[in-house]
């Protein structure tokens, strides 16, 4: 095989829809002695439709993977983080290996197919505690979640927990969030028969779209077609809202609704990865431009496509982010680069949509294809059938369609397999009155007020104890050392943002630096609540 560091070389960022099947079609349309390396920070190509399925457990977590390794057995696949693009030395310098040893590599043609991420800075508390469905990762993240809140749900006496471990938030209500709340729906209802203390009344699921009507993409009809379905069946279809904040229990919309929750997936906020950003290709929109050639004007043998590309469709705007259009994107970009490469010209892309669908869940789904409307079972069947034939490879394709069957007469699995870790530090967003800890509770790290205000009060034979965490200070450090039940309260006195440190941290970084312990131990008492100094006072 040949190397990316011979004389002629094809070198491809990313490994997704775009990114891959460039590199599929790329070997049918070059001479034989052209190289083609694929770099990417993952061994496995995720078909991303399919997650909602795994989230919810009706296919297996790996049958919606395929290793880019057996998907592209003639590529040079290169499993590293791209840190840098040399566009005038025709360089990539990428990190790989435990080590993280800097690597350079050279290309004649750069296929830059690095999709997009979420972006959750755009609404407060969403990068603290919303998920994303995006990778595998997302969708096994949100299935263990799911069936915690069960579990839990099961076992408590807290209503007011267990109202906001029933109540599931999805904000979106384009494909991904249509498709998510539906399977989501399904999951929950197949599983209440195993948690005999939750009611079916007690489950509220929840899809939020901030314009009148869900799926956008489709027609109205069939759109209003899928918020019936999906009210029909008990979810909550809310229109022309959105949300405002999310906070540890709860979100609040624009119109100013709060609805108490511990479960929120967001399929919303789109944006340019950091890699991305850093290149310095021109951007449009949160795109890189490109010709309609798919050519980035400018930069020499330098192409982009798929959801991270601007690609012109002459009068119809822009090429949207789907993956029907990232594959013809795909066999375009290949049939150029050999154009480019035999000292021809590239060709435009051109490309009409065939239509779009979705499914809602429950064998039911919405499809335009060829101009032709669908909605119901046979459009719910189409749905599956098209993404089974666009699955890579006869075995997924088996697989899959293996899961599909056995959905229909066996249960499906609620293992929550243990794959929890000690957690490193992380951020809290508190809307004010947010309770952040109880009389009794057990204080689990050390928390720190980045922004905002907090309230720590206990109550006294004559008058309560009242301390405020401002900006800058912490609180829980004695709890921690001396591990015992909070005393009173911790409340937000307005919008916070706090730092949470870990217990196991907090007592690793005291042990081992003297600076921070002697810093805890000069920490006047008076700080503290009464229960608190005598405590210490006994102890000493």
């Amino acid at each position: 095989m040949a190397t990316p560091d011979d004389d002629r070389n094809v070198v491809i960022l990313g490994g997704g829809f775009a990114g891959a099947f460039s590199a599929r079609y790329l070997h049918r349309a070059l001479p034989h002695d052209v190289s083609v390396e694929l770099i990417c920070d993952r061994n496995y190509f995720v078909f991303q439709p399919l997650l909602p399925e795994v989230a919810a457990g009706t296919i297996n977590a790996l049958d919606a993977v395929t290793p880019l390794r057996l998907m592209l057995p003639k590529t040079a696949v290169r499993l590293g983080s791209v840190r840098e693009v040399d566009f005038q030395a025709k360089t990539v310098e990428l990190l790989q290996g435990a080590k993280r040893q800097p690597v350079i590599r050279h290309y004649d043609q750069l296929v830059v197919a690095l999709g997009q991420t979420t972006d959750l800075s755009r609404t407060p508390g969403f990068a603290e505690h919303s998920m994303t469905m995006r990778d595998l990762a997302d969708a096994f993240r949100l299935r263990n979640h799911v069936v915690q809140c069960l579990e839990n749900a099961d076992i408590t006496d807290d209503e007011d927990l267990k109202r906001r471990l029933l109540t599931f938030v999805v904000a979106g209500g384009g494909f991904s969030g249509v498709e998510v709340v539906g399977e989501l729906a399904d999951m929950i209802a197949g599983a209440l028969r195993f948690y005999p203390n939750v009611g079916k009344h007690e489950i509220r699921v929840i899809v939020i779209q901030r314009g009148p009507r869900l799926l956008p993409e489709l027609p109205d009809k069939l759109g209003d077609y899928a918020g019936a379905r999906l009210s029909a069946r008990g979810i909550d279809v809310m229109t022309g809202t959105s949300l405002r904040e999310a906070t540890a229990s709860a979100v609040v919309t624009v119109d100013g609704e709060k609805i108490p929750t511990q479960t929120v997936v967001t399929t919303v906020g789109n944006a340019p990865t950091p890699l991305m950003r850093s290149l310095g290709l021109p951007f449009d929109r949160g795109k890189v431009e490109t010709a309609a050639t798919l050519a980035v004007p400018g930069y020499d043998g330098v192409w982009a496509l798929g959801d991270c590309a601007l690609v012109p469709l002459g009068d119809d705007g822009y090429a949207p982010p789907t993956a029907q259009f990232a594959l013809r994107e795909a066999k375009c970009v290949a049939r150029n680069i050999a154009a480019v490469l035999k000292g021809q010209a590239p060709e435009p892309f051109d490309h009409s949509t065939r239509g779009a669908m979705a499914s809602l869940g429950h064998y039911q789904g919405v499809a335009e294809v060829f101009g032709v409307r669908m909605s119901g079972l046979i459009a719910w069947l189409l749905w599956r059938s098209f993404y089974i034939s666009m699955l890579p490879g006869l075995s997924t394709k088996l697989r899959v369609a293996l899961n599909w069957a056995f959905d229909y007469v066996l249960p499906r699995n609620l293992v929550q397999l243990d794959t929890r870790e000690e957690r490193g530090s992380y951020f809290v967003h508190l809307a004010k009155g947010d309770v952040l800890f109880d009389t009794g509770n057990i204080v689990d790290g050390l928390y720190v007020v980045v922004s905002g205000c907090l309230e720590s009060r206990v109550p006294g034979g004559y008058e309560d104890f009242v301390r405020i965490v401002g900006e800058g200070d912490h609180w829980g450090e004695r709890s921690l050392v001396e591990d015992f039940k909070t005393q009173g309260t911790l409340t937000a006195v307005e919008d916070t943002r706090v730092l949470v440190i870990p217990r196991h941290d907090f007592l690793k970084i005291r042990d081992s630096l003297d600076v921070v312990d002697n810093y805890f131990k000069r920490i006047p008492d008076k700080i503290y609540p009464p229960a608190i100094r005598a405590r210490r006072a006994d102890g000493e």
